[in-house]
């Protein structure tokens, strides 16, 4: 494998790659705590009883939203990243073949 000289233009779009791979590590994070705090903490303090079933359902139907949504961003934004990387490859590597 070939490695191009990058220029100015191309580091500015690596960039934007680097971006996309910080705010994806984001989502994921806020969906797996979301989805921890509803399906995990809450739900066992409703079992054990230090919590209303009632009130528990209250607060985990919103966690649970917040989890779906967060999840369907972070694939959104990891699509748009991967598609500005494999954009971004042949200009770096323009012999990916040895």
């Amino acid at each position: 494998m070939e490695i191009a000289s990058i220029s100015e233009a191309e580091w500015v779009r690596l960039s934007e790659v680097i971006a996309h791979l910080w705010v994806l590590s984001g989502l994921l994070i806020g969906a797996g705590l979301s989805y921890i705090l509803a399906h995990g903490f809450i739900a066992s303090l409703a079992l054990t009883g230090d919590v209303d079933e009632g009130a528990a359902r209250r607060v985990r139907m919103p966690l649970y939203a917040i989890a779906l949504l967060t999840f369907v961003a972070a694939v959104a934004v990891g699509v748009k990243g991967l598609v500005l990387a494999i954009e971004i490859l042949p200009e770096i590597f323009p012999r990916m073949i040895i």
